[in-house]
């Protein structure tokens, strides 16, 4: 975390310092543009609050007991518009996409039936592995203004503020945070990296992206 910290310090007193050799240079007139970005990330801080007891209880009637594989085990994929508006200013709407993976693990030896016809297990003995399974997936929806600091640089450094809704939070919108990022750029394809906190993902998040 402290490094973390750290370096994104770093690299933000290097895009005010750019911010502040750009305003005093010239360049070509300004033209709006609009891109597609295709990412993932760490996981959300709102995955941490997914609920999973239905995949639980569609897993019990198999005699099957789940356990989380751990924060990394969480796919994260988002899908961003970009609207480039003016030349320091950017607006991008997320639709980003989580799910668990969780450790499964199964009761072998049934007795009987309970009252609703479904097997009853023998939880005396120890189940055995048997692989992995995923829970529902968690959706997310985010806007976010970005500040470009460095626009007519090849290397752009921006930061962002925004909010979003999810599935699991329902109509208490979560805040977005990041204090800074990069992108590697061409004419069109272009590389992302940004150092995040929100509803899209936690701490890192990068892709590719194209302008139009």
């Amino acid at each position: 975390m402290r490094a973390h910290l750290l370096i994104s310090s770093a690299l933000l007193f290097a895009a005010i310092t750019s911010y502040a050799a750009d305003e005093g240079n010239s360049a070509a007139p300004f033209q709006k543009s609009f891109s597609l970005e295709l990412g993932s990330g760490i996981q959300p801080l709102h995955m941490t609050l997914a609920p999973s007891h239905k995949e639980k209880l569609a897993y019990a009637d198999k005699g099957i007991i789940t356990q989380e594989a751990g924060n990394l085990d969480c796919p994260v994929i988002s899908f961003s518009e970009v609207w480039r508006t003016r030349p320091h200013w950017e607006l991008c709407l997320t639709e980003g996409i989580s799910w668990k993976i969780m450790e499964l693990r199964q009761y072998d030896n049934v007795f009987g039936t309970d009252p609703n016809g479904n097997p009853r297990y023998d939880i005396s003995k120890s189940p055995t592995d048997i692989g992995r399974g995923a829970s529902l997936p968690v959706g997310s929806l985010t806007f976010q203004a970005r500040f470009i600091w460095s626009p007519k640089w090849k290397v752009t450094v921006y930061s962002a503020l925004g909010a979003g809704l999810t599935t699991v939070t329902a109509f208490y919108p979560m805040p977005l945070v990041t204090p800074i990022a990069l992108r590697f750029k061409g004419e069109h394809f272009y590389v992302f990296a940004e150092a995040t906190m929100g509803p899209v993902a936690t701490f890192g998040h990068g892709g590719i992206g194209w302008k139009f």
